[in-house]
C-alpha cells in the first residue's frame, strides 16, 4: 500500500436545513483514504463497524472509492459512530458526537492482530487520526505499534483531529499527543491544532517546534486564510482558492490526502501546496466529506485555471 489510514470512520449527520440533516460518510483518516485512493494512490484502511446498516454503508462506500477493506473491524455488540455538524455564524462548525465518552461505540473499540501490524508495516506511509487517541482501547492499540513501525522505515502521518467533546481535558489531548509525536515524521494539523500541541499561535515558531521533535513535513491548515508547508528549512504560504463554498466538512481531509500524494510522488513543496489548497477547494464546492473528490487530473486543470493563486516564500 501507498497509504493505510488508521483510526474511526462515522457516519456524519450533515445539516440541509435547520432541523434537516443528510446522512453522509465519515471520519477524518477514512475521508483522507478515499481522498487519497481518489488521487491514484493504493489505500488501506484499518478501523472499526458496528453490525448494523450504517456500519454496512460505511464499508460499502470505501469498497466503491477503491480503498481496501480487508483490514476493518466489525465489532459485535457495538453500533457505528454517528457524528452530528451543527454549523455556527461565520461559517465555522462544530461536532456532536455519539461515542465514548457520552455513549460506547465501535471505533474506539479498535483492537489490532498481528496480522493488522504486518499490513501496516508493508506501507509507505501511515497516517492516523489524533481523534482515535482520546479513548480506550483504540488509544493504547495505536500508541503500541508506532515502535514498531518506525523500526521498519514506515512514515507516520498525523492529523490530531482535535475534538474537545471526545476528551476528558485539554491536558489529557495535549499529553497524548506528546506521546505520538516522538514518532511522527509528517504532521498536518490546523493553526489551532499547533497552539495546543506547542503552546504558541506563531507559525514561525510552530515550524520550529515541530522540527526540534523530528518531524520532516510540516503542514498548517488555516483554512480559508490558506496553509503553509515546510521541511524545517524552507517554508510556502498559499493563500485559499476562491470557490463557492457549499459544505467545509471534510476540507482539511481533502488537504491532507494532497500532501501525503505529493509526498509519495516526491512533488517540490511548493507544487505539494498547490495539489493540497486545489483538492480541499473542490471538496468544499460539494456537500459531504467525501462528494466531488478529484482525481488528480481534475486537480491539475483546476490549479491551471486559478493559475495566478501561487505559493509565497514564508520567511523562518
Amino acid at each position: 500500500m501507498d497509504v493505510i489510514c488508521v483510526g474511526e470512520i462515522v457516519v456524519d449527520f450533515i445539516p440541509i436545513d435547520d432541523f434537516t440533516y443528510k446522512a453522509c460518510f465519515g471520519g477524518a483518516p477514512m475521508n483522507c483514504a478515499i481522498a487519497c485512493s481518489k488521487l491514484g494512490l493504493k489505500v488501506g484502511a484499518i478501523t472499526a463497524v458496528g453490525n448494523d446498516a450504517f456500519g454496512r454503508f460505511l464499508i460499502n462506500t470505501l469498497n466503491e472509492h477503491g480503498v481496501d477493506t480487508s483490514h476493518v473491524k466489525i465489532i459485535k455488540g457495538t453500533r457505528t459512530t454517528l457524528a452530528f455538524v451543527v454549523k455556527l455564524p461565520g461559517g465555522e462548525r462544530e461536532f456532536f458526537f455519539y461515542r465514548k465518552p457520552w455513549s460506547l461505540s465501535a471505533d474506539t473499540e479498535l483492537k489490532l492482530t498481528d496480522s493488522d501490524v504486518e499490513y501496516l508495516r508493508r506501507a509507505k506511509v501511515v497516517h492516523i487520526s489524533g481523534f482515535a487517541l482520546s479513548q480506550e482501547p483504540s488509544r493504547s492499540e495505536i500508541l503500541n505499534i508506532l515502535p514498531k513501525l518506525k523500526a521498519h522505515n514506515v512514515l507516520l502521518s498525523l492529523d490530531p483531529t482535535f475534538r474537545i467533546d471526545v476528551w476528558d481535558s485539554k491536558e489529557e489531548a495535549r499529553e497524548t499527543y506528546n506521546e505520538v509525536l516522538k514518532y511522527v515524521d509528517i504532521l498536518l494539523a490546523t493553526l489551532k491544532e499547533y497552539s495546543l500541541l506547542f503552546e504558541t499561535s506563531d507559525i514561525g515558531e510552530c515550524i520550529r517546534s515541530a522540527s526540534k521533535t523530528g518531524i520532516k513535513i510540516i503542514g498548517i491548515k488555516m483554512g480559508e486564510k490558506g496553509a503553509v508547508l515546510s521541511n524545517g528549512d524552507k517554508a510556502f504560504f498559499m493563500k485559499a482558492y476562491k470557490v463557492p463554498v457549499k459544505d467545509t466538512v471534510g476540507a482539511g481531509d481533502a488537504w491532507n490526502a494532497g500532501i501525503l500524494y505529493s509526498l509519495i510522488r516526491k512533488l517540490s513543496l511548493d507544487h505539494s501546496l498547490k495539489i493540497a489548497n486545489a483538492v480541499a477547494a473542490i471538496k468544499c464546492m460539494h456537500i459531504g466529506a467525501i462528494a466531488g473528490l478529484p482525481t488528480i487530473d481534475e486537480v491539475e486543470r483546476f490549479i491551471e485555471l486559478h493559475r495566478e493563486n501561487v505559493p509565497e516564500q514564508f520567511p523562518l
